[in-house]
């Protein structure tokens, strides 16, 4: 019975090694994100990163392209960030 009440989770050891993989992950999206232009950084950024989601068309508004168009860039920014994830990973 008592070895319900633990779990994997409150070992400090594999604690620190979640923490420390986080912090990897955190500096691998962010030197990805560095590598972007900075129309599809403000895309990313405002349709995933942000408080408030921004809308296509908010977007397509903001830089004067169709919504299509945001569509697009954000898919081809998001490629681009899964490449740079996974080639430094």
């Amino acid at each position: 019975p008592a070895s319900y009440l633990y779990q994997q989770n409150d070992d400090p050891a594999v604690m620190l090694e979640n923490a420390e993989w986080q912090g990897h992950e955190q500096k691998l999206l962010s030197k990805a994100l560095d590598g972007l232009d900075e129309r599809s950084l403000d895309i990313v950024s405002s349709r995933w990163l942000a408080e408030e989601k921004a809308t296509l068309h908010q977007l397509a508004e903001r830089h004067q392209v169709s919504a299509e168009r945001i569509r697009q860039l954000e898919q081809n920014a998001m490629k681009k960030l899964r490449a740079a994830v996974v080639f430094e990973a």
